[in-house]
């Protein structure tokens, strides 16, 4: 069922909500020793992961924990925002999202006591897409922008997920729009939204590329096409990753690492996804990374 974005809303209030509850708490909690044997390589660590991201972290912690078998990294795939939310009420040791954090999240972490360390290791961007009988060619930032504010009243029916509030932060920086100005239609999920979008040729939807694929696979439906978006003065572009990687394609977001940077593990699996090998990982998957991968040509 398909609700309006009050879902959203109440959702995000509940999310910084639960931020602030937790701040005073762990300010009270004393910095932990260290696992006895535990380093960079090897010990436990759980990685708190905005559900979009799963597919590509259950990829990068299976490759780091066969290079290193004495280092186990257990995955909390959770609705984005609730991964800082777990991070900062020390559940978790490490979060992978999509996305720069809330000012108000910024301004729980500087009231810590134990700093958080954020890196940037992946490049994810946002989809566009309308059905294959929609009759429009594309749609420019500022088209976008007033789409997804027009209270239901404009030519197209925009979706949104839910719980997807970090999606919806992004949009609204992109189209210079306020989030409270944004008033799209709320899935329940990507497959949903899909499915909306493939049933309604007026539908217009947005999710992040790291999750469409997967979903798009799961509902095997072949009457959707993305759009290119185009900012002003230049001409549109698709999300391919080479357009993400570049820049061209204007809907794009760093995917980050946060971490405690006391915890060794933690930081040892920050320092892999920032590799060659982590990077390569996210190369071969429905994202960009961040910098190149160096290669080695070999001539005989």
């Amino acid at each position: 069922m398909i609700l309006k974005t009050k879902a959203t809303k109440k959702a995000m209030f509940r999310v910084i909500s639960g931020l602030l509850f937790f701040c005073p708490a762990f300010l009270l909690l004393n910095c932990t020793p260290q696992p006895a044997g535990e380093t960079a390589k090897s010990g436990s660590l759980i990685l708190a992961v905005d559900r979009n991201l799963e597919g590509i972290a259950a990829i990068q912690t299976e490759n780091f924990s066969r290079y290193y078998p004495d280092a186990t990294v257990t995955l909390r795939p959770d609705a984005s925002g609730k991964s800082l939310k777990n991070l900062l009420d020390g559940s978790v040791k490490a979060a992978l999202i999509s996305g720069t954090p809330e000012a108000a999240e910024d301004s729980l972490f500087a009231q810590l006591q134990r700093p958080i360390r954020r890196e940037p290791v992946a490049r994810d961007a946002i989809v566009c897409i309308v059905n294959v009988r929609n009759t429009v060619i594309t749609l420019s930032i500022k088209e976008l922008g007033l789409l997804f504010s027009a209270h239901g009243n404009g030519e197209g029916i925009p979706l949104v997920r839910a719980d997807d509030f970090r999606l919806l932060s992004l949009l609204a920086a992109k189209t210079g729009k306020k989030r409270g100005e944004l008033h799209p239609w709320s899935c329940s999920s990507d497959t949903e939204l899909i499915k909306r979008v493939s049933l309604d040729r007026g539908a217009v939807g947005l999710l992040f590329r790291s999750s469409f694929e997967k979903a798009l696979k799961e509902v095997n439906n072949n009457n959707i096409r993305i759009l290119p978006i185009a900012t002003e003065g230049k001409k549109p572009s698709l999300p391919t990753q080479q357009n993400i990687f570049e820049g061209r394609y204007p809907l794009v977001t760093l995917v980050y690492y946060l971490y405690y940077p006391g915890d060794a593990l933690a930081a040892g699996f920050g320092s892999w996804l920032s590799s060659g090998a982590g990077q390569k990982a996210f190369e071969r998957s429905s994202l960009a990374p961040y910098r190149l991968v160096e290669r080695t040509i070999i001539l005989n």
